[in-house]
This record gives structure tokens, C-alpha cells and sequence, in this order.
């Protein structure tokens, strides 16, 4: 597999990542930022790439224990050896494995669940011809309550998932959510001020009742194309994605 290496977060993180197919993006970094995780506290990265959340994670709080799950080998064997790379001071490790799937063993065992499942409906979007990007990006039908009934599950009681989907997806996401989690508020991302939201952030706490908020909403880039004060903090300087202002 050829490879890149590049930098996130002004390169306070490196990974290497395949030159071809799924890559790592701005999701993966403002996910990472999303997550309000303590020192102490364990997390599952669902669908862990090449570590990109796990990575950005620990660069922004250290002292935690952090799980990444995948099902391409290669890409967990990149994973592996970007940690090792990077070396933060928490305690990370990846596993191949299918996070529909996930294994019992796991049940009510961590704080937070991160993931940024695939986006497209493999019946009804093209998909890519590289594999590793369309096994990344195509969805296969019941995928997503999959993916977010594995995360409730693994989940412990008022445990917090954190996702990035499409925009146009909200409700079902909402409607997918809805038998196992609560206090459910909803950060949509604009490409630009006055734009519509082409994604949105989710988050939910296990087994709440309350039901969803709409947050204000984060902006991007700036009218000339450059990102926004606040982007940059986030994408540049490993700040925290605040949901309210």
C-alpha cells in the first residue's frame, strides 16, 4: 500500500495514511473535538481508521484509555503504528474487528463512544471503486441502527455517543437513536454563513429520556474561503467544539 504522511492540529499529530482511498479529513478532527472526555475516562472510536480521532483525542486530553475498533486490517495496522509514533501519554489500542458486531465482553464498558459511520446508502449513491474507500463510505442496508445499537450497548449508563453524519440524514439518525439514548443535542456544521448545513454533530447520553436540542450552529470558513476565528482554534489549535456559546 503506498502511503502519505501528514499532519493534524498544526502537526501536534502525524499519521501515515494511504495515499489511495478513504483518508482522513476535517470530520475526523472536529469529531475528535466534540467529545467532551475526561482524564480517567474510557472511549471507543468505532471505526477507528488510521486514528485520527483516537490521535487528536489524546493530543487535547491526556491521561485517558482509548479503544479504536476496524475492519480493514490494513488500516488498524496503520493505526497501530501511528500511536506507537505519536506516543501521548494515554493508553491506546486497536483492534480489527466489525463494530456491528461488537463482542459482549465489552458491554457497559466505556464513557464515551465516538464514530463516523459511512455515509452513503450503498443502493443509492455511486460508490467508490477503491475498496478501502467504499468499504469506509458505502453503507449496506441496517448499517447505521447496527453501529448505534452496538455503541448503546457498550456504552455504561448515562455514557455519551458522539457522531458526524450528513446533514440530510438528521431525523433518521434521530429516529435510529430515539429506543436507546436521550438528551440528544445536535450541532450543525456550515460549510459558510448563510449556507445549509452539509453535516451535523450528535450527541446522546445512554438511556436519558429528554429528548433533541438543536445547538447553534458551527461556521467554517469565512466569506474570502478562509476558516472562521473559531475553526481555526479547533482544526488548528486542538480546542474543544463547544455545542453552545
Amino acid at each position: 500500500m503506498d502511503t502519505t504522511s501528514d499532519g493534524l492540529l498544526n502537526r501536534r499529530v502525524l499519521i501515515e495514511q494511504p495515499a489511495k482511498g478513504y483518508r482522513v479529513a476535517v470530520d475526523t478532527v472536529l469529531l475528535a473535538a466534540a467529545i467532551p472526555v475526561q482524564a480517567g475516562e474510557k472511549v471507543l472510536d468505532a471505526g477507528c481508521g488510521v486514528g485520527g480521532v483516537m490521535l487528536c483525542l489524546a493530543c487535547r486530553v491526556p491521561e485517558i484509555f482509548i479503544t479504536g475498533i476496524d475492519i480493514q486490517k490494513e488500516l488498524a495496522d496503520l493505526c497501530r503504528h501511528n500511536i506507537a509514533y505519536n506516543a501521548f501519554p494515554s493508553e491506546m489500542k486497536v483492534e480489527q474487528g466489525d463494530v456491528t458486531q461488537l463482542p459482549e465482553t465489552l458491554s457497559g464498558f466505556f464513557d464515551h463512544v465516538a464514530m463516523n459511520p459511512p455515509y452513503h446508502d450503498e443502493a443509492r449513491h455511486d460508490v467508490s471503486a477503491h475498496a478501502g474507500k467504499r468499504m469506509a463510505n458505502a453503507e449496506k442496508d441496517g448499517d447505521l441502527k447496527l453501529w448505534i445499537e452496538n455503541a448503546a450497548r457498550t456504552l455504561r449508563s448515562s455514557g455519551m455517543l458522539t457522531l458526524i453524519h450528513r446533514a440530510d440524514r438528521q431525523e433518521e439518525i434521530l429516529k435510529t437513536l430515539q429506543p436507546f439514548f436521550g438528551a440528544i443535542e445536535i450541532l450543525p456544521i456550515l460549510p459558510k454563513e448563510g449556507t445549509a448545513p452539509k453535516r451535523v454533530i450528535i450527541r446522546a447520553r445512554k438511556g436519558e429520556k429528554t429528548w433533541a436540542n438543536v445547538c447553534r450552529s458551527f461556521i467554517l470558513h469565512k466569506p474570502d474561503g478562509g476558516y472562521t476565528d473559531e475553526a481555526e482554534a479547533v482544526l488548528r489549535h486542538a480546542k474543544p467544539l463547544e455545542f453552545r456559546s
